[in-house]
């Protein structure tokens, strides 16, 4: 095969935002209302209607902010396959929102509006934002449809999106949203503290912390542009910004509300940063101490667990390998015990085995939570399957006490120690969040949150009982040693730090004075706590010694109650089929929503056509056309491209080329073409696979078809290539990618290719073979990348062709490319005579490694660059047909990659590199290509 068209490229990598936890064996159905098409699995029907009223009342408050409606439905897929908090909104190529019903239960999203009416908010509110126009872009959408230059206020920085968001989000009088809560509020003095991001960096995207940065910085800049410049400065900057056909106009926007450019506004902004976030003086008598005695740092660093014999246990990670459980003793030395998945969750240590939650793929389709025992010897014994256990901990009888969420609604259940359930203990009201559990003996200690109001709630001889109720976020319930105190993380006063209530006193106790705000704790443990705090630069784990008396103490704001859990009507059953919902289907957003004019002009030749592009709202389906007719051969050409379910993908690429034409005044492209070529390219390729985190499987089959036509309007046609082939593939993919690592820096993956030509009538006849391994192995922040490719075809196969700096990697395309019999080997020319033949060998080790994380991007031309790494690589390669002329071809050379960002949105990795070939005909090559090597 020699090409693969771009959009089909494209539309792939933009199908793995979107479909891959759509399970499509689910039943799903859609329920219309006036604003929104929401589409859900059939067990979801109960929670699919709390979120159209949800999202219902959410409509008027943020189109009548923004001034402007939407002027079609809005499509919201609810989504229960993750444990994880999150929401996902784009314009393009329609309207659609994608949430997870779980609610969050750690870090910024503890606040105190329901979960549903915030992702709902804010996604709502990208939805109005990058949808609104005026002026000549909203007049070209008439002729052009939904196409991203005619949407201004999606070509700005992400910080502006968010930020705006953020702040839609956000009432900090009632503690609604991110804006103004405690741990903004604690991040942003900590960026005070140590120096402020500038506009480049923030404009940039890149891996610096915080990691946030365009959530923090962009909300915290339009409460800026509020105070300043008066309530409507914020939507009259939109207002500014949503009629611009030149897009990325972000320095001057700004000039109409403020007079002035953002770079001077930023100045401004700075300051107004410094001054709120100075820092103030202690409390009397209470000097800050930061959370108390660091004893780690790390990239990340959480769920911190303190021993009885005084080890320290957490999670690390570096940010370029998995993270590993780590054990600390008290003299301070720390060794390694185990490597496990991000955000993985230590519980409780017992008998030498630690209990942990962790996060891990659930039917191909879920990422869902599961109980986990980690031995001293670092092995894992799965202790549950498809649990979706998100907290957990033991009693001292050896029992579980966990935290299930199942579509938004969280229940606390005992487990035996092998992780079968034995009883309920506790089922959540409805919009009711658990973000917090300990337990002592008989007794089970949960944070909650629940009508805009955070409760400590204590469940003991099967009842529960609220012991505390207020506004404060509350989380990570500790229980003392003798279980007469509970520990934990509220914000009392707009700052996380460590309280408890004594149950005998029936008050609340302050231990702690952290600048940023304490993160996590641990139980406590003789007279002492971990704690993780909030820092500018990556995460710390302090000892914290509790003092002899409380900083401070506090009556309680409300009279402790019996909690009203459990009392809340369970969900309908999904036989109950209400009038107003219907089944899925993928037609009523499939068709297209934009189209752009295609022209081509060359050689006498003459094409016009289209191109646009399309999806299903679960994003099961996606597809791609492009369609052309040259006019003076008559000639059908252009592409399509289409996948289901990134499992199943095909595409069909025909192209002209003009060989010979002559000039002839007379016709209108002023030449008349006497020979061209017609290129058609297919593939279609379906797999069955098994997905883990650790582990991607697959297998399947399909068919490609190369062909090439030259046609001589003098002499006839004649077919130079006629390429065709059907084929088997498998492989596995065990390869992680870590937010700071160089590409790879973990795994392997093996690729194995059976293809036949056998009575398929084009120009070649036989099978071919090939097996293609890559290893990856982290040192330090550098990878050795390694690559073993070997392939065999049989004497009427088409041989195979080494030579060229070509990449063979395509942006996001995770099918299998069949009839591929190119592979680049730098140094080396390709169609090289002493580089083809039956039989190939090509090896490459290649060493990666990171160089500057420049992360600056300009606004005048709206261009950066993100990260400069190099690689060193060798080579070796080998094509023969018999065993006597097998010669092997070396070469060596440098790479220098450029992670280039344009428009704040488009990245690309752009390569420059010099190779060296040893061997004749090799030379000197110098080459400037897209994407890696390998």
């Amino acid at each position: 095969m020699r090409h693969f068209p771009l959009a089909a490229a494209l539309i792939l990598w933009s199908s793995c935002a979107l479909a891959q936890y759509v399970d499509p064996s689910l039943r799903w159905r859609t329920r219309d209302t006036e604003h929104f098409s929401v589409h859900f699995a059939e067990h979801l029907r109960s929670q699919a209607q709390v979120v159209a009223g949800v999202a219902e009342s959410v409509y008027p408050r943020v189109t009548g902010w923004l001034r402007w409606k939407p002027a079609a439905r809005t499509h919201v897929v609810v989504l229960d396959s993750l444990d994880l908090s999150n929401g996902l909104a784009s314009p393009l190529p329609f309207n659609y929102v994608q949430i997870v019903l779980t609610p969050p239960d750690e870090g910024e999203l503890l606040q105190n509006r329901e979960w549903l009416e915030l992702v709902l908010t804010h996604e709502f509110t990208h939805i109005v934002h990058m949808d609104k126009a005026s002026s000549d872009p909203l007049g070209l959408r008439s002729l052009f449809g939904r196409m991203i230059f005619l949407f201004p206020n999606v070509l700005e920085p992400r910080w502006v999106l968010e930020g705006l968001a953020v702040y839609s989000e956000s009432d900090p009088a009632k503690g609604y949203g991110r804006l103004g809560g405690s741990h903004f509020e604690g991040q942003m003095r900590a960026e005070a503290a140590r120096g402020l991001r500038s506009l480049r960096e923030v404009n940039a995207e890149g891996r610096g912390f915080p990691l946030n940065r365009d959530y923090l910085y962009g909300s915290y800049f339009l409460a800026f542009l509020t105070e300043r410049y008066g309530a409507k400065a914020v939507t009259d900057y939109v207002e500014g910004y949503s009629d611009n056909l030149i897009p990325f106009r972000v320095d001057t926007n700004p000039v109409s509300v403020t007079g002035k450019h953002m770079d001077e506004l930023w100045d401004e902004y700075h300051a107004w940063l410094r001054a709120r976030f100075a820092a103030k003086p202690a409390r009397q008598g209470n000097l800050p101490d930061a959370g108390g005695e660091i004893i780690a740092r790390a990239w990340s660093l959480n769920s911190p667990f303190l021993a009885q014999d005084g080890a320290r246990w957490y999670v690390l990670g570096d940010g370029i390998t998995l993270p590993k459980v780590v054990r600390q003793a008290p003299d301070g030395k720390a060794a390694a015990i185990g490597v496990v998945e991000s955000q993985t969750r230590l519980a409780a240590l017992s008998a030498g085995e630690l209990l942990l939650s962790k996060l891990e793929v659930c039917k191909d389709y879920n990422l869902y939570y599961d109980l986990y025992r980690l031995r001293s010897n670092g092995d894992l014994k799965r202790v549950t399957e498809c649990g979706r256990f998100r907290l957990a901990t033991l009693r001292e009888d050896g029992r579980i006490v966990a935290i299930r969420d199942v579509g938004g609604t969280a229940e606390v259940f005992v487990l035996d120690r092998e992780g079968a359930e034995e009883r309920l203990l506790y089922r959540a009201a409805r919009g009711e969040a658990l973000t917090g559990l300990a337990a002592k003996g008989g007794t089970v200690a949960l944070t909650s949150l629940r009508d805009e109001r955070w409760s400590l709630i204590e469940i003991s001889d099967g009842k529960a009982s609220e012991l505390l109720t207020d506004r404060a976020v509350k989380h990570s319930p500790r229980f003392s040693a003798a279980g007469d105190e509970i520990y934990f993380v509220a914000d009392y006063g707009n700052v996380d730090n460590v309280w408890s209530w004594r149950r005998g006193e029936r008050r609340l106790a302050r231990w702690s004075e952290a600048l940023g705000g304490v993160r996590e704790i641990s139980a406590p443990a003789a007279g002492a706590m971990l704690v993780t705090t909030i820092e500018a630069d990556g995460d710390v784990l302090r000892l914290h010694r509790l003092p002899a008396a409380p900083l401070e103490t506090r009556e309680p704001a409300a009279t402790a109650a019996p909690a009203q859990a459990g009392r809340a009507p369970r969900p309908q059953p999904a036989s109950e089929q209400p009038a107003d919902d219907r089944s899925y289907s993928p037609w009523s957003s499939l068709m297209p929503t934009w189209w752009l004019p295609a022209a081509y002009i060359a050689d006498g030749a003459f094409a016009l056509g289209a191109q646009t592009y399309g999806q299903d709202a679960l994003g099961l389906h996606l597809y791609t056309l492009a369609p052309l007719y040259e006019f003076t051969q008559q000639q059908v050409l252009g592409s399509v491209s289409y996948v289901y379910d990134d499992r199943h993908g095909g595409f069909v690429n025909r192209t002209m080329t003009v060989k010979t034409s002559v000039v002839d005044d007379n016709t209108f492209t002023g030449k008349d073409v006497r020979a061209y070529t017609i290129d058609e390219t297919a593939q279609w390729v379906s797999l069955w696979r098994h997905l883990s985190l650790a582990a991607r499987w697959y297998a399947g089959g399909g068919a490609a078809l190369d062909l090439s036509e030259l046609h001589d309007l003098g002499a006839g046609t004649s077919t130079p290539r006629d390429e065709r082939v059907l084929g088997l593939v498998a492989g596995v993919d065990t390869r992680r990618i870590q937010f700071l690592s160089e590409g790879p820096s973990q795994g392997q993956q093996l690729r194995l290719f059976s293809e036949t030509s056998n009575g398929l009538h084009g120009t070649y006849t036989g099978n071919f073979y090939r097996a293609d391994w890559r290893a990856y192995l982290p040192a330090g922040a550098t990878v050795l990348a390694l690559r073993l490719n070997d392939t065999y075809s049989q004497p009427g196969a088409e041989p195979v062709q080494l030579g060229g700096t070509f990449s063979e990697e395509v942006a996001g395309f995770d099918l299998p490319v069949l009839n591929q019999r190119q592979f680049p080997l730098r140094g080396y020319r390709s169609g090289e005579p002493a580089l083809t033949g039956h039989h190939s060998l090509l090896g490459t080790l290649e060493w990666r490694t990171p160089l500057s994380e420049v992360d600056r991007h300009f606004m005048v031309p709206p261009v950066g660059v993100d990260r400069i790494s190099m690689t060193l690589f060798f080579e070796a390669g080998s094509a023969w047909n018999d065993s006597a002329s097998q010669r092997y071809f070396k070469s060596a050379g440098v790479e220098l990659l450029f992670e280039v960002r344009a428009g704040y949105l488009l990245g690309l990795q752009a390569r420059a590199g010099i190779a060296r070939g040893f061997e004749a005909p090799g030379g000197t090559v110098g080459y400037l290509r897209v994407g890696r090597s390998f």
